[in-house]
């Protein structure tokens, strides 16, 4: 698994979370049926600013590494970053809900990864309990760590085909869509 180059820095990030909910509404009535299903992953599209050859040439050989959507990389948020400390104390696969031990500063809207996954802080209820989003990925052991410094998650392109556009200029620019590797 390779790690996404950080040489030039993201010039822009649109991140999401995509949950698998299902809903039917009656056209009479207006009526709501709302399934929640238990799929929920992270998806991005990323744009990089524009780069010399010298430049892209680490980013064309990443990409196409990659063979499409064959190969994962890590890659979190560059602005997601906090002094937070942290280990989990318990947690199953599926929790949305875990029980840990970490400083005061944690609140909700904080990233954190865990087994190269990437989490969000959703509510912190009281000192241990704290509420993420998406659901835990993987079994944890007592005293899992809970890395806040420059989290990562694993993500997969979102298509076989990648592209890079090359200007007058002979400037690089390259933007890309990826998703949660689950």
């Amino acid at each position: 698994m390779a790690a996404f180059p950080t040489t030039v820095g993201i010039q822009s990030m649109t991140m999401r979370l995509r949950s698998a909910v299902a809903m039917s509404e009656s056209p009479f009535s207006y009526d709501q049926q709302v399934y929640q299903h238990q799929g929920v992953r992270w998806e991005a599209e990323v744009s990089l600013p524009a780069m010399t050859r010298a430049q892209a040439k680490e980013y064309e050989a990443f990409f196409a590494s990659l063979r499409g959507m064959a190969e994962t990389f890590t890659m979190g948020n560059p602005l997601h970053s906090t002094t937070a400390t942290g280990t989990i104390s318990s947690g199953a696969v599926g929790d949305t809900s875990i029980t840990a031990s970490t400083t005061s500063g944690v609140v909700a809207g904080d990233y954190f990864e865990v087994n190269s996954r990437l989490y969000i802080v959703t509510e912190r209820t009281d000192a241990s309990n704290i509420k993420i989003m998406p659901p835990l990925r993987d079994a944890v052991s007592v005293s899992t760590t809970m890395d806040f410094t420059l989290p990562v998650g694993t993500w997969r392109l979102a298509s076989n085909e990648i592209g890079w556009s090359i200007n007058q200029a002979s400037l690089y620019g390259f933007t890309f869509a990826c998703v949660e590797a689950l």
